[in-house]
């Protein structure tokens, strides 16, 4: 059971390390997209001549101004999109972590319903430590799904509100609770990790 134990805790160390790179990805959109919403609300201030005061009268101005925002946000939305793909490989690794973890338990001494139930010391279940790596994972993927719905949202018709609300909900994370990560790696690691 211990080395069991031993080994489920790699496991979560590997996710510690996914999750870590999520959160590098994570500022990474939040740049990007930030970026992005700041020329689609410059879009419409320079989509009107009257904005242009006594520069009206410079042939082209407007129509290069607006050609070079359109480039700079095409730019960003590729790079969210990036992120977006590897978001989608964290998530990945994130299930393939779940899934050799629940194949290590059951190719070890095949435990029984009693012994997946069992604590040893101040170590959780393998129980709880298998579903842990589940519900991290499925926390990552259903938050995977809401980027990847929120960064299809943002257009360069969307208008100020509407980006504050997805930008809203981009640094929220809402489907990864902090506090019920902390407790599930807390259960697995007891005092090694704080």
């Amino acid at each position: 059971m211990e080395t069991t134990m031993r080994k489920l805790q790699q496991r979560y160390r590997r996710a510690i390390e996914e999750m870590e790179k999520w959160d590098e990805q994570q500022a990474s959109l939040l740049s990007s997209f930030t970026n992005a919403s700041s020329i689609i609300d410059r879009l419409q201030v320079l989509g009107a001549s009257k904005n242009y005061g006594s520069l009206q009268n410079v042939v082209g101005i407007k129509e290069a101004l607006l050609a070079k925002q359109l480039e700079s946000l095409e730019n960003y939305f590729c790079q969210t999109r990036d992120t977006i793909k590897e978001f989608h490989g964290i998530v990945k690794s994130l299930d393939k972590i779940a899934r050799d973890a629940n194949q290590l338990v059951k190719s070890g001494s095949s435990p029984t319903s009693k012994q997946m139930q069992l604590r040893v010391g101040t170590w959780s279940s393998l129980k709880d430590c298998l579903g842990g790596l589940r519900s991290i994972s499925e926390m990552h993927q259903a938050e995977s799904a809401l980027k990847s719905a929120i960064v299809s949202s943002l257009t360069w018709k969307c208008s100020s509100s509407e980006i504050a609300d997805l930008r809203r909900l981009l640094i929220d994370q809402p489907n990864i609770p902090k506090d019920e990560v902390q407790s599930i790696l807390d259960l697995v690691f007891a005092n090694e990790i704080s």
